[in-house]
């Protein structure tokens, strides 16, 4: 199902990996949606500045990994958004996806974002 165009307001540009020379995906529907409160770890850094309000079929991927017998979550470099599409900035790594509501008519996927520093 389409997400309602009052939802995804603007477009991305989807680059994998993060700092290619041109985009896997150009203009994906999406929200951006800042978020910098939320995105704070118990150490007061921020894990994730934005998030991204995506469709279920969008092809965004985060580079987040964890070993065998570890509880401990390693972070690595995602894909990178550009918003809006075309643009050179600003520029976001993916931090993590999500889908929401999985199997209903309203799933869609959430990306958490880190802004990326020029």
């Amino acid at each position: 199902m389409a997400l309602p165009s009052e939802l995804v307001p603007t477009t991305c540009d989807v680059f994998r990996p993060f700092g290619a020379g041109s985009a896997t995906y150009t203009n994906v529907p999406c929200r951006l949606v800042a978020d910098f409160p939320r995105g704070r770890s118990v150490a007061a850094t921020p894990e994730w500045t934005h998030y991204l309000v995506l469709g279920p079929t969008a092809d965004v991927r985060d580079g987040c990994t964890r070993t065998a017998g570890s509880s401990a979550i390693v972070y690595a470099d995602g894909d990178e958004v550009r918003i809006p599409a075309g643009a050179a900035t600003p520029r976001f790594v993916v931090v993590w996806v999500e889908t929401v509501e999985p199997g209903t008519p309203r799933e869609f996927k959430r990306a958490y974002l880190a802004r990326h520093a020029a």
